[in-house]
C-alpha cells in the first residue's frame, strides 16, 4: 500500500509541475505579443537631430557652445540632388532676448557631403546654455525651409576641440588713419597760441 501511495503522489507532483510550466509559458508569450519590440521603436542614435528639405539632408545637427555668445555648428550636410544648394542655418532668438543670433551659410555642390564641424561654421549672439533645445530655422535654396529643435552641447569630451574662432577686433583702414591724423594735426595747429616777440624802442 505504501508503494502505491508514493507512486500516486509522485504522479500528482509531475502533473502539477507540467501545468505550472504551461501556464508560465503562456503568460510569457502573452507579454511578448503585447509588448513592443525595442528594435521596432524609431530613435536617433546620435547627439544631434536630423532635418530634410528637398534634396538637402542634414544629420546629427547640434550647436556646440558654453553659453558665452558663440557656438559652432556640428553635423553633416548632404546634397542628394544634381543642382547646387545654398544652405542657411539660423537659431531663433529666445523670448525677450535683446539680440538675434547671426546666421551661418554654406554652399553644397551636387552630390556633395560636408562635415560642418570641420568648416568652422558658427553663430554669434547666441547665449543658450548647454543642455537646452533651441529652435533653428534651416533654409535651402532651392528647396524651402523648416524649423527643428537642436540641442546645445558643451565643448567637452568628443567635442572638446570644437570651439568657436575668436572674433577679430575691428581695425582702421589706412585712409581712415590718415584722415584722423590730418584732422588731429590741423586741430592742434589752429588751437595753438601765437607767440609775440617784444621789440625794444
Amino acid at each position: 500500500m505504501k508503494r502505491r501511495f508514493l507512486a500516486k503522489t509522485s504522479a500528482r507532483r509531475t502533473v502539477t509541475a507540467l501545468a505550472g510550466g504551461t501556464a508560465l509559458a503562456a503568460l510569457t508569450s502573452g507579454c511578448a505579443v503585447f509588448s513592443t519590440v525595442q528594435t521596432n521603436v524609431p530613435y536617433v542614435p546620435a547627439d544631434g537631430v536630423p532635418a530634410n528639405i528637398g534634396d538637402l539632408s542634414i544629420r546629427n545637427l547640434a550647436l556646440i557652445g558654453d553659453g558665452s555668445g558663440q557656438a559652432v555648428l556640428s553635423g553633416s550636410a548632404i546634397n542628394l540632388g544634381t543642382d547646387s544648394l545654398t544652405v542657411k542655418v539660423t537659431p531663433q532668438a529666445a523670448a525677450g532676448a535683446s539680440t538675434t543670433p547671426t546666421s551661418s551659410q554654406l554652399t553644397l555642390s551636387p552630390r556633395q557631403q560636408l562635415d560642418m564641424t570641420t568648416k568652422g561654421l558658427q553663430v554669434s549672439d547666441f547665449p543658450a546654455k548647454p543642455g537646452t533645445m533651441v529652435p533653428v530655422t534651416i533654409t535651402s535654396s532651392p528647396g524651402g525651409s523648416t524649423v527643428v529643435k537642436v540641442p546645445v552641447l558643451s565643448p567637452v569630451g568628443y567635442y572638446a576641440t570644437v570651439t568657436p574662432t575668436p572674433t577679430a577686433t575691428p581695425f582702421a583702414t589706412p585712409s581712415a588713419i590718415s584722415t584722423k591724423t590730418s584732422t588731429a594735426t590741423s586741430t592742434a595747429t589752429s588751437t595753438a597760441t601765437p607767440t609775440t616777440t617784444a621789440t625794444s624802442g
